[in-house]
């Protein structure tokens, strides 16, 4: 179809062509211009050589072009660098076992050829150490290769794309689309910007970016290096095996005083209640003092400078390290077991904080920034949807926290609740809603952005978890009312935020979502404004690690200060109460006998001085056993504390490398990204150092590998002196085919090995080049860039001329006088009956067209007559396959309702539903008449039948066996098996009796649906209506088929 509108085209141009000849002839020489062609003709054609020479030119350019980008894209995009390194690693293993003539040695040696030994044992070394020099070289570029692309897949897609080779086939596409001269002049004019880039872009901010970006990498390095210090000074003095041997010692002493000695258990319970009060102590002081920070908490810090999340964790942990000292008994209260498990828990939180703060700096800062700054599309849109939900919220999320706040103090107060906040709530349950809707399944194929959401957003969710486990857990401990009036308990829950209660409970999660979304937004602004000044915008305010974790430490504060303070230490107390309850002091009679003065609370110092006073003079524990107890306790609690030092240096050391990768690798990217710029300002040129290292390992490399063949070569030779010997001995002695099989099986083992490396090699050689010239085109200042400068300069010249000159030679002729000059030659030209000629030319070109078209159309017409019969074929073989299926259906629809086979069989249902309507859309589609768009909507129908007709007799078939359901279930989507249930139930109710009616005759009211059938046009498809003609059809063939003759004399019965 569309050749023979593309011959209709041509015909019609030649017709307007004639009508104008005939017009010039109508109105004399003297009276049109078509009679002043002739003098056009030299310039004319002049103009178009220009233009030919001008686009072969440019044609070359293109090609050049094209072929240096897809050479590249294909390096840089595939990246197989790692699965040669891998396959190089394995060579270099597999090679230092290989010695193929030591198998000869003894053979040679024996037939007296000691001088053909010594060659081998020479040639076989030098080969092996060259082999050594070149998978040593290979390592070393690929080294260089994936610092080359790790810097590269950071950097934005509009620099890699601002390369010269890709902007001037960009250029050059334009003009020849354009062909005029005003595209010309654009294109000059962005020639002349890309040049001056580097002069538009401010240097001074650029400049001052690398600076800044200079000094944080070499402070955070100067940190590292400290810490590695630090770090092996403590493990020159306490070797990490030796303190973890220290550790279990302890443990293993504390085991053994345990079993031993009498009174052990009861002594070692008192140790550990001392331990737990002191260290309450040391917590309660902690978290007062966090409570007392409010808005400063941010920047709270321990002495030693580390925030105090570290801290309120090493605290926590040591609470549950005292707690898990406890000796093993079965008689401790179920309430105890309780208060144990919320200290676990609490501790959990802090460590799930920990981890948010920890895996923030070191897994999502870094990723999402290196995201960001390569304008990776899927991180943006995910940024993107974010902020869109923060918009269509409607209100500012700042504004919905504190109006949740002033009804978390009206629950608290138990005021009457203004319905105003049901908006409020309203909108916080949509922002949730829709917040969920962007967290991917795990199931699904999730994008770059969806991933980092994901992680992101797995952190806070663990901290969730954590405090419903808490509520879970302590939200129904019962504690005697007297034990609430210990001086502990009354400071923890002077601090500690009415978590336990149901209503609050679920403000707090409302005002922690809100929180959430908010941190992660203002983190993604702050990257984006970091990622903006990194590419030479905006401001040149560089942010640090500390400002861009703000957000995160500012959720982790209020998190703690709303969520867990003082949750650790009253349950530390209730502990300590529990133990000396078990241990034979009645708390409740102690603490309401004490004179609790004016600020009613007992002390728990004042309790565990009378517990220890009463425990002794009953003789539940003698004061040697209390001593070795408290020393066994001091011993652990000193190896547990050794321990953590290491490792808190540790976690610090990891958080620092972390930032200085980070700040290393936005370095180089910088540095690339403004090389011209940084290099006029004495900084160190990253480019020019990788292309005098890849210069300098390959020219290396290339020595190597050819010396490596000519080693090979003169090999060869021996090995065949060998293979000759062996064969010439092996009529004489039997045991001379092993030798010979063992040898070839070597030689060959050597070959395949050193042919990997030899295609590495080769692979790295011919990238090279590729790379490098890329990489020198980067550069204004060198010789082959001003050179291909050159070539895209003087083609763009030529083309701009031959440009001009046809626009001014061509302005004033028709499309059809232009065609007419082309036919033109330059002796018809000087003919006097040039126009006569012309008309010849043009009837004899319409007659050849016609007859081409003619031929044309005739084909189409055989070929849609072919079609019509096979489509005739393709319906009659579709009716039979109704009529197949037909007697499947019903057994279908019987297993849908077993369970074992239901879900795989809805899926078949689904599949073949799809298949159906496909087949039935392409025969209805299907006409004499078709336009191009419809001819494509046909072919994808019948692709569709033609991939999927063999699954569906397959499909059919596997439902008989155990994996071919249990596969099928699995791919079933969800949905589509849902509205399956729906079309079959509708459908057996449909088909069914329909109600409580009279009983009748089976096979009437099987006669009945047919007759019914037939009317709707479902005769020849019980699937679908069927067209009239379609049915006309179906008839007539029915009819004249000799096997339904004796059915005409059946007729009807009387009942029907």
């Amino acid at each position: 179809m569309q050749d023979i509108s593309e011959t209709e085209g041509v015909l019609q141009e030649l017709h307007q062509q004639l009508a104008l000849i005939k017009e010039a002839e109508a109105q004399g020489p003297n009276n049109h211009s078509l009679y002043k062609l002739p003098s056009h003709h030299e310039a004319y054609h002049k103009t178009q050589e220009a233009m030919v020479t001008a686009r072969k030119e440019i044609d070359e350019l293109v090609i050049a072009c094209e072929k240096h980008i897809e050479s590249y894209k294909n390096i840089v995009e595939t990246q197989q660098c790692i699965q040669w390194l891998n396959e190089i690693t394995k060579t270099a293993t597999a090679e230092e076992n290989v010695r193929i003539f030591d198998l000869v040695k003894e053979f040679l040696h024996n037939a007296g050829k000691d001088d053909v030994v010594a060659q081998c044992e020479t040639s076989e070394q030098e080969v092996f150490q060259l082999s050594q020099h070149l998978n040593l070289g290979i390592r070393k570029c690929l080294q260089i290769y994936t610092e080359y692309f790790s810097i590269l897949s950071q950097c934005p897609k509009t620099y890699l794309q601002n390369h010269r080779v890709y902007v001037y086939l960009q250029w050059v596409r334009f003009l020849l689309q354009m062909k005029n001269s005003q595209s010309c002049d654009v294109v000059f004019e962005k020639l002349k910007d890309f040049h001056d880039s580097t002069k538009i872009l401010n240097s001074a901010q650029v400049v001052n970016v690398a600076l800044s970006l200079d000094t944080l990498y070499k402070e955070n390095l100067m940190q590292v290096n400290k810490l590695f210090e630090e770090l092996a000074t403590i493990r020159t003095k306490d070797v990490s095996t030796s303190l973890e041997k220290m550790y279990s010692n302890a443990k293993a002493g504390v085991a053994t005083f345990l079993a031993r000695e009498k009174g052990a258990a009861s002594a070692m319970e008192f140790v550990i209640a001392s331990e737990l009060v002191l260290l309450n102590r040391n917590l309660l002081t902690l978290e007062v003092a966090a409570q007392r920070s409010g808005d400063w908490l941010i920047k709270l810090t321990s002495r030693d400078g580390d925030w105090f999340l570290d801290d309120l964790l090493l605290n926590s942990a040591r609470a549950v390290e005292i707690i898990g000292n406890l000796p093993p008994r079965q008689n401790y209260d179920e309430k105890f077991y309780k208060v144990l498990n919320g200290i676990k828990i609490s501790s959990n939180i802090y460590q799930g904080l920990y981890d948010l703060n920890f895996n923030f700096h070191t897994i999502i800062m870094p990723e999402t920034m290196k995201k960001i700054q390569c304008d990776e599309p899927t991180v943006l849109q995910m940024i993107f949807d974010v902020n869109k939900l923060i918009v269509d919220i409607g209100l500012s999320i700042s504004d919905m926290i504190l109006q949740l706040e002033k009804l978390l103090t009206c629950v608290l107060m138990q005021m009457d609740v203004n319905t105003a906040y049901e908006y409020v709530l309203e909108r916080t349950a949509f922002a949730k809603k829709r917040f969920q809707m962007l967290i991917p399944n795990q199931n699904e194929s999730l994008t770059q952005g969806q991933m980092l959401l994901m992680g992101f957003n797995g952190l806070f969710d663990k901290l969730n978890q954590e405090i419903n486990n808490l509520v879970a857990t302590l939200g129904d401990l019962e504690i005697p009312k007297s034990w609430k009036k210990l001086d502990h308990v009354k400071e923890a829950k002077s601090i500690a935020p009415h978590i336990f209660h149901a209503e609050v409970r679920a403000i707090l999660e409302d005002i922690f979502l809100l929180k959430r979304i908010k941190t992660i937004s203002e983190f993604f602004v702050l990257a984006q404004e970091t990622c903006v000044t990194l590419k030479g915008m905006g401001s040149n305010m560089l942010l640090t690690d500390d400002q861009l974790a703000k957000p995160v430490k500012q959720f982790i504060a209020e998190f703690i200060s709303r969520n867990i303070l003082g949750i650790i230490p009253e349950n530390i107390t209730y502990a300590v109460c529990f133990l000396l309850q078990k241990l034979g002091l009645d708390i409740t009679h102690e603490i309401e006998q004490k004179d609790i003065g004016a600020e009613s609370k007992v002390p728990l110092d004042d309790l565990y001085t009378k517990a220890w006073n009463v425990l002794l003079k009953e003789g539940v524990f003698s004061q040697n056993v209390l001593s070795q107890a408290s020393s066994l306790e001091s011993n652990l609690k000193l190896a547990w504390e050794k321990l953590q030092e290491p490792k808190k240096i540790e976690q610090k050391l990891t958080l620092m490398q972390s930032s200085t990768m980070r700040l290393r690798s936005q370095l180089a990217v910088h540095n690339v990204m403004f090389d011209e710029i940084l290099t006029l300002r004495n900084f160190a040129s990253i480019r020019a150092k990788f292309i005098v290292d890849i210069q300098a390992e390959v020219a290396s490399l290339q020595a190597v590998y050819r010396q490596l063949i000519e080693a090979l070569t003169k090999q060869q030779s021996l090995i065949e002196k060998a293979y000759q010997r062996l064969n010439w001995a092996k009529g004489a002695n039997p045991n001379v085919g092993e030798i010979s099989a063992a040898f070839e099986a070597a030689v060959q083992a050597r070959n395949s090995q050193l042919a990997s490396e030899q295609k590495i090699a080769n692979n790295i050689l011919s990238s090279y080049a590729t790379i490098l010239h890329h990489e020198l085109l980067r550069s204004s200042t060198l010789d082959v860039t001003k050179e291909y400068d050159k070539r895209f300069l003087a083609c763009f010249e030529k083309w701009r001329l031959a440009c001009q000159y046809m626009d001014t030679k061509t302005e004033n002729l028709l499309p059809a006088e232009e065609h007419i000059l082309n036919a033109l030659t330059p002796e018809l030209a000087n003919d006097m009956k040039w126009l006569q000629k012309i008309s010849e030319t043009i009837t004899d070109n319409i007659s050849i067209s016609q007859n081409e078209l003619k031929m044309k159309k005739e084909r189409i017409f055989i070929k849609i007559d072919e079609l019509m019969s096979l489509t005739d074929n393709l319906k009659s073989l579709y009716n039979v396959h109704c009529k197949l299926m037909s007697d499947v259906k019903g057994l279908l629809k019987t297993i849908t309702k077993v369970e074992e086979y239901s879900a795989a069989a809805l899926y078949y249902v689904h599949q073949y539903k799809l298949y159906t309507d496909h087949f039935v859309d392409a025969i209805a589609i299907f006409k004499k008449d078709m336009s191009f768009e419809e001819v494509q909507i046909l072919r994808e129908h019948l692709e569709y039948v033609r991939a999927h007709t063999r699954d569906i007799y397959d499909d059919l078939l596997r439902l008989e066996s155990v994996e071919g359901r249990r596969d099928m279930a699995e791919r079933a989507p969800l949905q589509q098996l849902e509205d399956k249930e729906l079309a079959l139930a509708k459908q057996d109710s449909m088909n069914g009796n329909g109600g409580k009616g009279q009983q009748r005759n089976a096979y009437a009211v099987n006669v009945w649906r047919r007759v019914k059938m037939k009317l709707e046009g479902r005769d020849p498809d019980p699937g679908r209506k069927c067209t009239v003609q379609e049915q006309v059809e179906y008839v007539i063939r029915e009819a004249s088929s000799l096997d339904n003759l004796a059915l005409l004399y059946e007729g009807w019965t009387p009942w029907v």
